[in-house]
């Protein structure tokens, strides 16, 4: 776990530790604006193919192709343009 404290300030600080620590830190006297990182999010694999059929179904739920595939794109991190001409080619 991580406190960030005052980013981007002149008395920036970061640290790191467990729950149990942090809190006894906090109690302490911790002032300004905090952050806490508990953990980032698992990196998932999807596959351009996979990524096709999901913008297919978020088409098929009513969205604008261009809609879903940017959408599906920002979460997966395949090409937008990958994704709209692969569920043209599908349709």
């Amino acid at each position: 776990m991580v406190v960030c404290r005052e980013l981007t300030k002149l008395h920036e600080e970061v640290r790191r530790g467990t729950a149990a620590s942090l809190a006894e830190w906090a109690v302490e006297g911790a002032r300004g604006e905090i952050c806490l990182v508990i953990e980032g999010a698992p990196e998932r694999e999807v596959d351009l193919a996979q990524g096709v059929a999901l913008v297919l179904a978020a088409v098929e739920a009513g969205d604008r192709l261009k809609d879903a595939a940017a959408e599906v794109s920002s979460a997966t991190g395949l090409s937008k343009r990958d994704l709209y001409q692969g569920a043209l080619a599908a349709r």
